[in-house]
């Protein structure tokens, strides 16, 4: 019997659209009526519609305690319209509005995509947590996109029942480039045939890290070499302004089949996050061979295995400029692009992300497959 789950993201670009979209067409595929309800703005509701997936519109803005009682109410209305059997909630604004309307008369999954009280310190942070700890009453199941995520939301008292489906992604959709390919890809995006480029895809924000990274630069050597942060936010332009150098590019905003190229191009991918569930980049990027330094958030020692990376720890401008030196000078004709290949390959395909999510849903719903 076909059962029915609306998703609820406010999120509509960057790592959580791309769970949203990735994670609704694969239980479609798995016999389940998906409906997602998002704001309208960003690229998620266009994908959707793409793939039959019907969009049902909620205005909803990131900041947590901005626009409660509207984005309650259209979020209650979509419920009613939809009547699904599961409400599956995607990140810390979704799980607020989406845990106050449901209140557990209906059964309902929360993924995290990074706990809340990770973006906040002092009073805020107490108080997310504090909400955290008190919503699992309302939460039928938690889903969380790595073991570390999984651990910290034990570690913080949240209670519940927890399934881990590890972050992962489609292998048919992201190809390894040969070296011709990548040769061509450099031309397109204007790296240098004969240079080094470092890349680092996210959106531009605190969270990112891009600052940290930006310092890391500095004490490194460029003698022929670039650093592209490819994508738009909110930090953009006061970093633009500060590190306006010929050998730092900033993109703006991207698509994603852009940023995917920018990733293949590149001889190494940097993330210098401050927080994470488990991010999606380091996955796209050892999908299409390319090796990854990346902090040490939740899911990156996950991911990160000797010969496709590198992991530091987070805000550590020196050591993540040391990493990135290693890594340059050590680049070569050694198999690397195979090898992070064969990493996302063997742990992280999207078809094994998405049986854990199915298997999660029934049980919550009451079904069986």
């Amino acid at each position: 019997m076909s059962r029915s789950v609306l998703m609820v993201s406010q999120p509509t670009v960057s790592g959580v659209a791309q769970c949203v979209l990735d994670w609704s067409s694969g239980l479609q595929q798995r016999d389940w009526s998906v409906t997602v309800a998002c704001p309208r703005d960003g690229w998620l509701g266009n994908a959707l519609r793409e793939r039959d997936v019907p969009v049902l519109a909620w205005e909803s803005v990131r900041e947590p305690t901005q626009g409660l009682k509207t984005e309650s109410t259209t979020l209650r209305d979509a419920i009613r319209r939809s009547d699904p059997d599961v409400v599956f909630l995607h990140g810390s604004k979704a799980g607020l509005i989406g845990r106050l309307v449901t209140r557990g008369r209906r059964p309902t999954a929360f993924a995290p995509h990074a706990w809340s009280f990770e973006a906040v310190t002092g009073r805020t942070r107490r108080a997310a947590l504090a909400w955290e700890r008190f919503a699992s009453r309302w939460t039928s199941r938690f889903i969380c996109v790595s073991d570390a995520e999984r651990g910290l939301g034990e570690a913080a008292g949240i209670a519940g029942a927890y399934t881990v489906a590890r972050n992962g992604v489609d292998l048919q959709e992201l190809s390894s480039p040969d070296l011709e390919q990548r040769q061509a890809l450099r031309r397109a995006v204007g790296v240098s045939p004969t240079g080094q480029a470092v890349v680092c895809v996210g959106r531009i924000c605190r969270q990112k890290g891009q600052d940290v990274l930006l310092d890391a630069w500095s004490r490194l050597p460029g003698d022929d070499r670039s650093l592209t942060l490819v994508g738009g936010g909110p930090d953009l332009d006061s970093l633009r302004e500060r590190w306006s150098s010929p050998d730092i590019r900033f993109t703006g905003e991207t698509d994603r089949r852009t940023a995917l190229d920018w990733m293949a191009a590149a001889d190494l991918v940097v993330l210098p996050s401050r927080w994470e569930g488990l991010a999606l980049v380091p996955l796209e990027s050892l999908a299409v061979g390319t090796p990854v330094v990346a902090t040490d958030v939740n899911g990156t020692r996950e991911v990160l295995t000797e010969g496709v990376g590198s992991v530091v720890p987070i805000e550590d401008s020196v050591r993540l400029a040391a990493a990135i030196e290693e890594w340059l000078k050590k680049l070569g004709g050694d198999g690397v692009h195979q090898r992070c290949r064969n990493r996302v390959a063997e742990s992280f395909d999207l078809t094994d992300t998405v049986t854990r999510i199915d298997r999660a849903l029934l049980e919550i719903s009451g079904g069986g497959r």
